[in-house]
């Protein structure tokens, strides 16, 4: 049996990241991915550049697209566009992003390795794969995912409730690329309790629907409807369904010596769907308390950080899903809130200080009247 000082299960932004500063103090990491790697993942693939800034090594081969504009569009054909400057956001293809972080870690990888039982003790975490092969490791990190297996054998995010994404990639001519060569649409006001979008890549559009605080069975139905009115034709082209483990509440993320980072934490945005940068965070959040040995610091840390923001997201989310029309109007038209949210979506601000200066930005970003003129 090989042993290692840390059991990294997944190879995504969250478990390449762990993997990554783990190696880079030197420790001996052990990368376990079930699928043949690189391995295609349904995702918008949206990135706030400032993400970048946590690695000293260069993501430009794997940026597809770079942003500078933002659409709004409401339900009833309504559009707010506004402006990026800098081009503060990336879209990526999650293969190559993924595959990207993981080739920079100084780390044994083992694609096709799905792991089939797990067993931990006072000293570490012993895995066993489809192989037959068994490893240990002083400390494990599950980064497996939506559905974490790695979780439910740890008895860790008990009760989760999912959102839901239907996506689809779909090749677009000259004259949709150049529509959308770099810009985002986001469409509100359906279906209830999320949003539609489209997202520019190299050589293609990725679009997509998506329900944060429920699950809507007619997705797919509104998917093509709506898609079709903006003229692209996700006919014949594959879907890609799959959960969305929203950030609701406080939990442990550790158990003994399992730590879970990224979806298989439920580090998802409960507003926009994002969880890449909450991935790459946790992950190195999770390789910081395997060097320090504290686990249940891990737990408290990204309580006080990142679900502190995403609890203030939820709160967000609660208002804008459930008051679409009147989200839109005071909010997305109006310019100082826009812009207050422009910067949440560059990655930034955070939700708290959008909190802070929202009711203020609202109020002085609402249309003046004109006092009558008397005749």
């Amino acid at each position: 049996m090989k042993e290692y000082d840390a059991i990294v299960v997944g190879a995504g932004p969250a478990g390449g990241s762990a993997a990554y500063w783990l190696g880079e103090a030197g420790r001996r990491v052990l990368v376990l991915e079930k699928e043949r790697l690189p391995r295609y993942k349904p995702c918008g693939g949206g990135v706030p550049k400032a993400v970048f800034d946590r690695f000293p090594f260069d993501f430009s081969p794997v940026i597809e697209r770079e942003i500078s504009r933002v659409r709004f569009r409401f339900r009833d054909g309504r559009e707010v566009v506004a402006d990026l400057p800098g081009k503060p956001v990336a879209m990526v293809m999650r293969d190559r992003f993924d595959y990207h972080i993981l080739q920079h870690a100084r780390a044994e990888v083992r694609d096709g390795s799905p792991v089939v039982a797990l067993r931990q003790d006072g000293d570490g975490v012993e895995v066993e794969t489809a192989s037959g092969e068994t490893f240990r490791g002083r400390y494990l990190i599950g980064a497996d995912g939506a559905n974490s297996r790695v979780a439910r054998w740890a008895g860790l995010r008990g009760g989760k409730r999912m959102g839901a994404a239907l996506e689809v990639e779909v090749p677009a001519d000259d004259a949709l690329l150049e529509e959308y060569r770099e810009t985002v649409l986001f469409l509100l006001g359906t279906p209830p309790l999320g949003y539609l979008w489209v997202f520019p890549k190299a050589e293609h559009l990725s679009v997509g629907i998506g329900t944060f605080l429920g699950k809507n069975a007619a997705m797919r139905e509104v998917l093509r409807r709506e898609m079709a009115r903006l003229g692209i034709d996700v006919e014949g082209y594959p879907e890609h369904g799959h959960p969305l483990p929203i950030y609701l509440r406080r939990e442990a993320l550790h158990r003994g010596r399992v730590l879970l980072a990224g979806d298989a934490g439920g580090l998802v945005d409960p507003l926009l769907g994002e969880g890449i940068r909450h991935a790459i965070d946790s992950g190195r959040m999770a390789a910081e308390a395997v060097l320090q040995e504290d686990p249940a610091g891990y737990t408290v840390r990204v309580q006080r950080t990142l679900g502190a923001n995403l609890r203030w997201g939820l709160r967000w989310a609660k208002v804008f899903y459930h008051h679409p029309w009147g989200s839109f109007e005071l909010g997305v038209r109006n310019p100082r809130f826009l812009d207050l949210f422009l910067r949440l979506f560059a990655g930034r601000t955070t939700y708290r200080r959008m909190a802070l200066r929202a009711p203020l930005d609202v109020l002085l970003g609402l249309p003046r009247r004109r006092p009558a003129v008397p005749p």
